[in-house]
């Protein structure tokens, strides 16, 4: 980290085992060529396409994310669930509804953190969207009082949010929402990469979405062809998974670190090497 800026990688969804392979080959280099100093990645569709396991989990954190990321697949795997309780680096949607304690059903783990690297606090939320998918309790809510506190402390952290949703709608609203008190609002869970990275009024990066870190010649993640057999044929097939070249998807936020707030963006795309 230099005294005048922050460079931070907020990393698209890792789908698969081509996904969890660019994490290890490409993730480590490129975070220390692009100087950055703190990392989150989406990882909900690491583990075969569909949630992550503890020990892939485990793995991403070892290629250098410092946070992980969830979404509708986060409690996907059920033994993932006990690395969720323990495990503060590893986070799902904020806003699952609260429990009610005579069904004593509270979803494990939480929904953001605030963690301390090399001087600097970083607040990770992660939010899951309702439109077109499971609603859930309201995001903007749930990220204005999560927001809402951590500004209110004497040193507030560098904020960034993490919200996996569908509808690019949302996404956009909520970061218009939020502009000016949050260093980054990036959208995951489409898996397509979006060319609309920028800065809003007040410093906040956005983009709508970080793309997929996982096969490039899919369909979000699938094999091709048996994507297309469905669609032809109207019949839920098995959707494989390829094992073909992949890329690492991302956005660089460029953070200033005494008014917390984004100076400047760059999306990522690095395909693996032959």
């Amino acid at each position: 980290m230099s005294n005048t800026q922050i460079r931070i990688f907020l990393g698209g969804d890792v789908f698969g085992p081509v996904g969890l392979r660019c994490a290890e080959t490409i993730l480590p280099s490129f975070l220390r060529d692009a100087s950055i100093d703190f990392c989150v990645l989406n990882g909900e569709n690491a583990t075969g396409g569909t949630g992550i396991s503890g020990p892939d989990a485990l793995r991403l954190l070892a290629a250098g994310a410092d946070v992980i990321t969830g979404g509708n697949h986060s409690f996907e795997k059920r033994d993932y669930w006990p690395a969720l309780a323990e495990m503060p680096q590893l986070l799902r949607p904020a806003n699952f509804p609260p429990p009610i304690e005579e069904y004593d059903n509270a979803p494990p783990g939480r929904g953001s953190g605030v963690f301390e690297k090399n001087g600097i606090r970083y607040a990770v939320l992660n939010v899951q969207g309702r439109e077109e998918m499971t609603p859930l309790d309201c995001p903007f809510r749930a990220a204005d009082t999560a927001v809402s506190t951590w500004n209110a402390e004497e040193k507030p952290p560098v904020i960034l949010i993490d919200f996996h949703a569908e509808s690019t709608r949302e996404k956009e609203a909520l970061a218009l929402y939020l502009a000016g008190r949050v260093a980054a609002v990036a959208g995951t869970h489409t898996h397509v990469q979006t060319a609309d990275e920028r800065i809003l009024d007040g410093g906040t990066a956005f983009v709508t979405d970080l793309g997929m870190t996982g096969p490039i010649r899919s369909v979000i993640g699938v094999d091709p062809e048996s994507a297309i057999k469905r669609n032809i044929t109207q019949v839920l097939y098995r959707m494989e998974l390829p094992e073909t070249p992949g890329a690492l998807r991302g956005l660089v936020v460029t953070v200033d670190p005494e008014s917390r707030r984004a100076i400047s963006v760059e999306r990522i795309e690095i395909p693996e090497k032959a």
